[in-house]
């Protein structure tokens, strides 16, 4: 059981597309039980032992810029930041804005690179016609094979917590947070400028972002560590929340020499 002698950490998560609090929750069960709360959205938040989970919902706006300002407003003056698809380019923003209150920062299955025109087209095109002639739907099997590493391809457990999480969200909020991610900035040049603990985790086969996008973004940043874990695709908070969790803790954990440990947690 983790154990703090210290005030909790305070950890924004911040959702993939399609993607809510659901996310998170293999590793916030990991990391220990929940009392008192954080999100009034999501209602699955609270004190655990040694951290304080906040999870702002993403899902209102249709610009990263819209989306870190609001995520700022409900965050804690200081916080470890972690940024999971999308969320990672919600987390390069909120940096561009207001890298002083971050004291730490994860970046998983995510890009610092903005969209090359092809791309961005496409995203907006499907932006326009999502749905259009069709009933929505925000997880397909042509995903599923690029999203998840072959052993949990099949696993129906995994498959159905995407579909609802994307059913629930809906046509609206894809169109949004597709016009959102079509539009985000480069952010390369601002990585190197960084001078914080951070971690940049991928998943070995993620097929829709690269492991080789990730060295590039850890080779950017002053002291970063990279994480390629086997066994995970796009999805590594889901496909290995034990891995994922034990490195949230490590990062917490630098720079703490002589205070207690944030947390004991064994995983395999």
């Amino acid at each position: 059981m983790p154990t703090l002698e210290q005030a909790p950490v305070s950890v924004v998560f911040l959702s993939g597309m399609l993607a809510d609090h659901r996310m998170w929750q293999p590793v916030i069960d990991l990391l220990g039980p929940c009392s008192g709360q954080s999100d009034a959205s999501s209602g699955k938040s609270g004190v655990m032992a040694g951290i304080m989970p906040v999870i702002p919902d993403l899902s209102r706006q249709d610009d990263v810029v819209a989306m870190a300002r609001a995520v700022l407003d409900q965050a804690p003056e200081r916080f470890v930041l972690v940024g999971m698809s999308m969320g990672g380019y919600v987390a390069l923003e909120i940096l561009r804005m207001a890298h002083e209150r971050v004291s730490h920062l994860m970046l998983v299955n995510t890009r610092a690179t903005a969209d090359d025109p092809a791309t961005r087209r496409r995203r907006l095109l499907l932006a326009r016609i999502a749905g259009r002639h069709q009933p929505f739907q925000g997880v397909n099997e042509a995903m599923l094979d690029d999203m998840l590493h072959p052993d949990h391809r099949h696993d129906d457990d995994l498959i159905g917590l995407l579909s609802d999480m994307a059913e629930d969200l809906g046509q609206d909020v894809f169109t949004r947070q597709i016009t959102a991610v079509a539009h985000r900035p480069d952010s390369m040049d601002m990585l190197r400028g960084l001078e914080m603990p951070c971690c940049v985790m991928a998943g070995a086969a993620d097929r829709v972002i690269s492991p080789a996008s990730h060295h590039e973004m850890a080779s950017a940043i002053i002291g970063a560590k990279m994480i390629e874990v086997a066994g995970a695709g796009h999805y590594v908070p889901l496909e290995q929340p034990g891995i994922f969790a034990k490195a949230l803790i490590d990062l917490i954990d630098q720079g703490r020499a002589g205070a207690a440990n944030l947390a004991t947690l064994s995983v395999d």
